[in-house]
């Protein structure tokens, strides 16, 4: 192939200069773009490690002299209020549980008989009330008899009218039973 220079020296070394001029403003926009993205994620990993140090700072700072006071007593109203639910859930385990008591002499009690005075004094009862029937006491006087009833009383004088009549039994109850949830 045939080469034709029409170009003058002159101007070959002015497009030559133009040519590398061009390509070092190129790689210096490249490196400059590029160190304004380092510097970016430099900035951002500074933030990122301010932001832990703080978290850091935070998490380690000591506490005034009040400030462990206040909490040293707080602590010590926790330890108190644990061991006094301890004593009472200690001490509500040797209560008695009447409620399951009437409860069962509320299911012993056959139609016609009616509880009027109930009276409890330890694990002594003194039940008085109403029996429209002698048949229907003596059910609910044979019924307190077999459960955790021990020491029954009945006096003769329930006995003595077959018709609307007033009563009064006694009996004891068992301590364990009385104790059982």
């Amino acid at each position: 192939m045939i080469k034709i220079n029409l170009l003058s020296d002159q101007e070959k070394n002015e497009r030559l200069v133009d040519k590398k001029v061009g390509t070092i403003v190129r790689l210096g926009l490249s490196i400059f773009f590029a160190l304004i993205i380092l510097a970016s994620v430099m900035f951002s990993a500074l933030v990122i490690l301010e932001i832990n140090l703080k978290s850091v700072r935070e998490e380690t700072k000591t506490y005034s002299v009040g400030s462990v006071k206040k909490i040293e007593e707080t602590e010590q109203l926790l330890k108190d209020v644990e061991s006094v639910s301890q004593k009472i859930a200690k001490n509500s385990q040797n209560v008695p549980y009447w409620g399951k008591i009437l409860e069962t002499i509320s299911t012993i009690s056959p139609d016609g008989v009616k509880i009027t005075n109930v009276h409890i004094e330890k694990e002594h009862v003194k039940l008085s009330g109403f029996s429209e029937t002698r048949e229907g006491f003596l059910a609910f006087q044979e019924g307190l008899k077999k459960d955790y009833f021990t020491n029954f009383s009945s006096p003769i004088s329930n006995l003595v009218s077959p018709k609307d009549f007033s009563f009064m039994v006694e009996f004891d109850v068992e301590k364990n039973y009385l104790n059982r949830i």
